[in-house]
């Protein structure tokens, strides 16, 4: 029986005067999940450092980042035309300490079972009008868990990543490099009168793919060597007339195809991939330093034969296709329906059916980068195991290193998924 001890529970506001200022949430931000993102980073305290993760450097950095990022040292309130809103009072961020009596060693950070889980983060509702929460947690043998949580109605997983960087960078003391977000949502409004060009079905509400019974799920963790990627897209160029696929592109493909198969899904049905697509250089003008949500949901659709027997380049190009229609118009178009949506009071959060399959990714972000001052996290982890048929895509660590997919199914479909994903790979490296 591990036990936690909390050893402080303290809100942390900006250094300095910040601007006190209501945000209107943009429609990119309202379709959001409505849940805090969870993620652990671990540190291990391999020199042996007496002042490792000293409370007081973290805690003073935070105050100064929050200068910066003072949005998230206010409160996620509704206004008084009912559209949802960020209160800039400075009331701050949730920050705990605490200490657990074990060592890194013994506890299985991959995948992590939630009760473990649940002990590295603040014991707030997930319904709180908190925006950010933390905990520094100190092992037994000396290594630091530090666990955030974000609400997602106000910032993605870029967003998320551009504060911690900023925040780990102010800690360390280099200053050099720190880049001010921008907060302005006013490219992310709706064109009046609207114009709605494309069809969005992965915002179309469909009451018959809800589950009566959901299934209890489980996660496996499949680990992808740089040399298994490499082999994985030389096919995917072999079969094709493409030159170049993303490693997204050919991860989602494999276990897209994997799943179809694991699942025994009828041939002549339809699968849907869903994943979502960051807009910040999509859309004209740029806005690479946006600190929100500029995420969309995509997705791939095509029947299971298809995905089952084509080879994995055919399978890479129809996600592929997705993406490269994700334009300037189409962004604007789909604020447009998210206006004319939120205006008829239409819910657009759609389930998902057995036959499709949800990839939430984070590759290519700087996850590693989050250096406080005592060295890199040497484990990163953001899955959820109340999720099932989602599958988790992030970088290890190291320039040369592959990457981690995360699969959250139910147990026997697991099992078969186990089997088929390991049975692909080997054709590939036969070949």
């Amino acid at each position: 029986m591990r036990t936690l001890e909390i050893l402080q529970s303290t809100f942390v506001v900006p250094s300095e005067n910040t601007p006190r200022e209501r945000l209107v949430l943009s429609n990119l931000d309202l379709v959001a999940v409505r849940k805090h993102n969870c993620t652990i980073y671990l540190y291990k305290n391999n020199e042996g450092a007496k002042d490792f993760f000293s409370v007081e450097v973290i805690k003073s950095a935070l105050a100064k980042t929050l200068v910066l990022f003072y949005p998230l040292a206010g409160r996620h309130v509704i206004g008084l035309d009912g559209r949802d809103q960020i209160d800039c009072n400075t009331e701050g961020v949730l920050f705990v300490v605490a200490r657990l009596d074990c060592t890194a060693d013994s506890i299985q950070f991959e995948p992590m079972s939630p009760d473990i889980r649940e002990l590295f983060f603040p014991k707030e509702p997930q319904s709180s009008s908190l925006l950010q929460m933390l905990q520094v947690t100190y092992l037994k043998c000396g290594s630091v868990v530090l666990g955030t949580s974000n609400n997602h109605i106000v910032v993605d997983g870029r967003g998320a990543a551009h504060f911690f960087q900023t925040w780990s960078r102010i800690a360390r003391g280099d200053l050099t490099n720190i880049v001010p977000p921008s907060f302005d949502r006013t490219p992310l409004c709706a064109r009046s009168p609207p114009k709605i060009s494309f069809n969005f079905p992965e915002y179309t509400t469909d009451e018959s793919k809800k589950e009566s019974n959901p299934k209890p799920c489980v996660l496996n963790l499949f680990k992808l060597s740089k040399e298994q990627i490499r082999h994985l897209k030389i096919q995917c160029t072999k079969h094709s007339n493409k030159t170049f696929v993303s490693t997204f592109c050919v991860v989602s493909a494999l276990v897209w195809k994997c799943y179809c198969k694991a699942q025994g899904l009828a041939l002549g049905s339809n699968s849907r991939l869903y994943f979502t697509a960051d807009i910040r250089n999509r859309i004209h003008p740029p806005i690479p330093n946006y600190f929100g949500n500029g995420v969309i949901r995509l997705s791939a659709t095509s029947e299971v034969s298809k995905i089952t027997s084509s080879q994995i380049g055919e399978v890479a190009g129809t996600v592929k296709a997705v993406i490269d229609g994700l334009t300037d118009e189409f962004i604007k178009s789909f604020i447009d329906y998210m206006e004319v949506m939120r205006e008829k009071k239409i819910s657009v959060i759609s389930d998902i059916s057995e036959s499709d399959l949800r990839i939430r990714t984070i590759l290519g972000m700087p996850i590693y980068d989050i250096d406080f001052g005592w060295g890199s996290p040497q484990l990163v982890s953001w899955e959820r195991c109340t999720e099932n048929r989602v599958v988790y895509l992030m970088n290890e660590p190291g320039e040369d290193a592959g990457i981690k997919v995360v699969v959250s199914l139910d147990s026997s479909t697991m099992k078969q998924f186990q089997k088929v994903f390991y049975e692909e790979l080997k054709l590939f490296s036969d070949e």
